[in-house]
């Protein structure tokens, strides 16, 4: 069984189409192939064939099928008599998985009866600055990808051969596990084949390349308790391993000691949110730019105050880094240190907010000299906890550290969650949706400080 989608993935998904449909104004006036069923592929190549018989010059969502494989085309374009592919993707680079899914669509198209004259991946130009209206020709590259293709028409006919073969065969092909199941993507049925996989097993080890964690597989070695005291794997895996199996915290009281000394009270326990779109959609900004929307604060004077609560959500529909810039600052006035949990994002936005308002700079720059990175004693293994696993991100430490605070039961519940959520705000009129997507925004970013707040306040206990 296939399993669930992630809602990050179709984030993805849904982003790709997006930028598919704008791609489309390109070649304005043309025809869609899309079947009234999505799923009715059969229906799809017939009224592909149907319009390229009628004369239709450019045709969106065209299919094609040949030897029992089909391909679906975002724009085919007919010029001087000869036939253009294009293909629309997200991303701002060519990777080599897509030259092997436009071989494919090259393969499928000229065997079905179609010559191509060229076949180009159409991508997002993260140069491109928003000034205005959009200028599409601008903000999409065209690559001509027709002799890559060519080249790789031998190995899509070999890779088509095997896959026949697997189809043909009524029974599931045995395949064990391997870095194939996360390359070039994440497995959809990694909850079929990994189903046996132990609790505590080596792959639980973060923070190692994955080859390393099959080699320990597919030595014997199957959870981490089996594998030995001598091996090869580097210091901090071995710091998890015999934390893990000694059941207990590592804490280097020194070290952590010497970290608290660098922050002095008030302290302020901050943490932003920030979206990506791929096509802008403010003035002066590029494609993928962070823009924050959010931040949250938790403030506490000393140690033995009662700890206040700061927050800005942008209302959607207007650019948000002048006002969220200013809130910032007015919340951050007073001295004390800011401390960030992995502040590399935070640094970036605040220096990108330096370039597009100068006349703030001064203040900015205040601020940052403020910053503590929350991160540091986890990251350097000066307070560990086996229920970690390796990791040092904020959601391991909090498990580990405050198991009474959770993320599991929030509706928005990670960084990419909260992106998404906010990007669609932009477009939605829903009274309603919008009231609870910025509850739920407002509820998961206060989650992060206040989670910020209960670690350092158990390193504290510890010296």
């Amino acid at each position: 069984m296939r399993d669930p989608t992630s809602p990050e993935q179709k984030a993805i998904f849904s982003r790709g189409n997006n930028v598919g449909l704008l791609a489309q104004r390109l070649f304005p006036g043309g025809i869609d192939a899309s079947p009234q069923k999505r799923s009715d592929n059969i229906a799809a190549v017939e009224k592909t064939q149907q319009l390229i018989k009628d004369g239709v010059e450019i045709i969106y969502e065209a299919a094609f099928q040949h030897g029992q494989v089909l391909a679906i085309l975002d724009i085919l374009v007919k010029k001087d008599d000869q036939w253009y592919a294009y293909e629309v993707k997200s991303s701002t680079k060519i990777s080599q998985t897509y030259l092997l899914d436009a071989s494919l669509q090259y393969w499928v198209i000229t065997n079905s009866g179609i010559p191509l004259g060229d076949i180009s991946l159409v991508t997002i130009n993260n140069q491109y600055v928003k000034q205005g209206d959009l200028k599409l020709n601008e903000l999409f590259n065209f690559t001509s990808v027709k002799k890559e293709a060519l080249n790789n028409q031998v190995l899509v006919e070999e890779k088509i051969k095997s896959s026949m073969l697997v189809a043909a065969n009524p029974q599931m092909p045995v395949v064990e596990i391997g870095e194939h199941c996360f390359s070039p993507y994440n497995c959809d049925f990694m909850g079929t084949c990994w189903k046996n996989i132990p609790k505590n097993s080596v792959f639980e080890i973060t923070g190692i390349q994955k080859a390393e964690q099959f080699n320990l597989y597919n030595q014997g070695f199957k959870t981490i308790a089996e594998i030995p005291e001598i091996n090869a794997l580097d210091k901090n895996a071995n710091i998890h391993i015999q934390a893990f199996k000694k059941g207990e915290a590592k804490v280097d009281v020194a070290s952590i000691k010497f970290f608290l000394e660098k922050a002095t009270y008030p302290l302020f326990f901050m943490d932003f949110e920030s979206f990506m779109p791929a096509v802008p959609i403010y003035n002066n900004t590029k494609p993928y730019q962070h823009i924050p929307f959010q931040y949250s604060l938790h403030y506490k004077k000393d140690k033995d105050a009662t700890v206040e609560h700061f927050y800005f959500l942008a209302e959607q529909g207007a650019d948000p880094r002048k006002l969220f810039l200013e809130s910032l600052l007015k919340h951050t006035e007073n001295k004390g240190t800011i401390l960030v949990y992995d502040a590399l994002m935070e640094r970036n936005i605040l220096n990108s907010l330096k370039k597009d308002f100068p006349e703030y700079t001064v203040q900015i720059d205040e601020r940052l000299k403020r910053f503590v990175d929350l991160m540091l004693p986890f990251q350097n293994r000066n307070y560990y906890h086996p229920a970690m696993k390796n990791s040092y991100s904020i959601k391991n430490i909090l498990h580990a550290l405050v198991p009474d605070l959770s993320y599991t039961n929030l509706k928005i519940s990670s960084g990419s969650i909260a992106m998404v959520a906010f990007e669609h705000l932009q477009t939605e009129t829903d009274l309603f949706k919008i009231i609870e997507t910025r509850e739920d925004l407002l509820e998961y970013c206060k989650l992060d400080t206040l989670s910020m707040v209960r670690i350092f306040e158990i390193l504290e206990k510890q010296v």
